[in-house]
């Protein structure tokens, strides 16, 4: 985690990588309780960007998601995409992405 003092806010930037598909859920849920940790310690005026891989998959269609996602994910959602539109939507984060049209290789989340 890195933190900049700027003005007229300060940034947070946060490095993630997910547990992989292999993984447990216990596993996945320590990731996701170990990120809600360290979100809930951030000053609540920052703006907070969280990069790396979380090895989930969105898809296209972001009905019910357009608050935490844009059009431009996979045609298909897996298990761990859903699990981060959810934690997305509960921290008021934005999949950046999913808000631009690109190549396939550049989606993965």
């Amino acid at each position: 985690m890195a933190r900049f003092n700027a003005t007229p806010f300060n940034v947070t930037i946060i490095y993630v990588y997910a547990p992989t598909s292999d993984s447990s859920e216990d596993e996945i849920d320590t990731f996701y309780d170990c990120v809600e940790e360290t979100i809930t310690k951030i000053p609540e005026k920052d703006v907070i960007i969280i990069t790396g891989d979380w090895n989930g998959k969105v898809r296209t269609d972001n009905t019910d998601w357009e608050s935490v996602m844009g059009r431009y994910g996979y045609v298909s959602r897996n298990e761990r995409g859903e699990r981060l539109l959810e934690f997305a939507a509960e921290h008021n984060l934005f999949i950046c992405n999913t808000r631009f049209q690109q190549k396939s290789n550049r989606k993965w989340t």
